[in-house]
């Protein structure tokens, strides 16, 4: 009987021994994998975020040294002011508008004050056959700006060989 005991209490003892090796194997499975998923990530960021940066920077700035300092915009007003009516109904309503053209080139402030007459015409033409009601919306007034834009575009191009004109800005628009 003693010796059972002996038995089981050296049995014992060896699956303590077992188990508290199991738990070691453990921890140093779990350190290796941490090991190499912080490996794994510290080089992906490196890949992505930064491997590439030195490069880019270069080309950056050989970019901004090419580039050619940007001609200031010039803005013509379109003078008198527009006065456009509408027939709505049984009622007369009118727009009022400054427009002003911006552009860059000298050689378009020249044509539109040359052919400002024409310009006009095609502002009046354009505004008048517009819904008073889509007028009256934010966007029936910036779709009226790409329309004027357009056709002075094209005119400009027509008249002066030359496509520069950038925006058609409206600094004043009234309707009643």
């Amino acid at each position: 009987m003693a010796k059972e005991q002996d038995l089981k209490l050296e049995g014992q003892e060896g699956e303590e021994e077992q188990s508290g090796g199991g738990k070691k194997k453990l921890i140093i499975i779990i350190g290796i994998v941490v090991v190499v998923l912080l490996a794994g990530g510290g080089a992906a960021a490196f890949f992505l975020l930064g491997g590439e940066d030195e490069e880019a920077t270069d080309e950056e700035v050989v970019e901004e040294v090419v580039e050619e300092p940007e001609i200031p915009a010039v803005y013509v007003k379109l003078k008198p002011e527009f006065v456009i009516s509408f027939q709505v109904g049984t009622r007369q309503r009118y727009v009022q508008a400054s427009i002003e053209i911006m552009t860059r080139q000298q050689s378009i402030v020249d044509a539109l004050e040359l052919h400002e007459p024409m310009v006009r015409n095609e502002v009046i033409n354009i505004v008048s056959r517009q819904e008073f009601a889509t007028l009256r919306t934010a966007e029936g007034r910036v779709a009226l700006q790409n329309a004027l834009k357009s056709a002075i575009t094209e005119m400009m191009e027509r008249e002066a060989g030359s496509d520069g004109v950038e925006a058609v800005l409206f600094t004043n628009f009234v309707m009643q």
